[in-house]
């Protein structure tokens, strides 16, 4: 009897966890609906080569930041939006989306100084590559952190791809060449991005490429730009929702 109480308490017990993953799946889901229905991805078109950033919709507010030429940004690409003389902007408080808090600094830029990234040419040369190398995740010597069965981190980092599973897929490597010339990207800069693929678009502005995509397992979607100039890698943005 006290073997059937146990193993009833465990079926429970693992039922309770996995209704609670699937009911956060689907908050997981509707938050994602709500970030493709308005998170897109824009640069700026400003003949000063920047464009303030400013607290509230009108040019009479305060300038909190400035975005400058070929820099990435999320923002509001809502119908209602778009009517507006103004665009809410998120932009990454750091250039590399290191912190995995989903922190932006939120303003607002004119709409003619916007430009949204899909608009641009999609680039289709041969001076420009980028590919990832995919591997099946290994978990040897990897720090994994864990919330009961739920994977929270490994190494220390927000674990792009995955909604709470163990990853399928790492990067253990990227090439890219601008100009032919071999461009270094430090593992720093891939180790938390897994479920990816090699399926991108590419645009080109001036000299600046920007690799865009998106990846997912499951719930897992997410984001990356890659910005790149023959200076080497010059900004990451990586986000699921704002």
């Amino acid at each position: 009897m006290l073997r059937a109480t146990a193993a009833t308490f465990e079926m429970i017990h693992t039922n309770k966890a996995t209704m609670g993953r699937i009911k956060t799946s689907v908050i997981l889901f509707c938050a994602l609906s709500s970030f493709l229905a308005k998170g897109q991805v824009g640069i700026i078109q400003d003949d000063d080569g920047y464009t303030n950033v400013r607290q509230m919709p009108n040019g009479q507010s305060k300038v909190i930041h400035r975005i400058y030429e070929n820099e990435v940004f999320w923002f509001d690409s809502r119908e209602e939006i778009r009517q507006a003389d103004w665009v809410q902007v998120y932009i990454p408080k750091n250039d590399f989306s290191f912190d995995c808090s989903d922190t932006h600094l939120i303003g607002f830029i004119h709409k003619s100084r916007l430009k949204p990234l899909d608009q641009l040419s999609i680039y289709k040369g041969s001076d420009f590559t980028f590919k990832y190398v995919l591997q099946p995740f290994d978990s040897t010597n990897r720090i994994i952190d864990r919330d009961g069965v739920t994977v929270t981190a490994i190494d220390g980092r927000h674990v792009w791809g995955q909604d709470g599973g163990m990853p399928k897929t790492q990067i253990s490597g990227i090439s890219a060449t601008v100009e032919g010339q071999p461009i270094q990207i430090n593992k720093a800069f891939y180790s938390d991005l897994y479920e990816c693929s090699n399926s991108f678009t590419i645009f080109r502005s001036g000299e600046t490429f920007f690799v865009h995509q998106w990846n997912s397992d499951g719930a897992g979607y997410y984001g990356i730009i890659w910005v790149l100039t023959k200076e080497g890698l010059q900004q990451r943005v990586v986000g699921s929702f704002m």
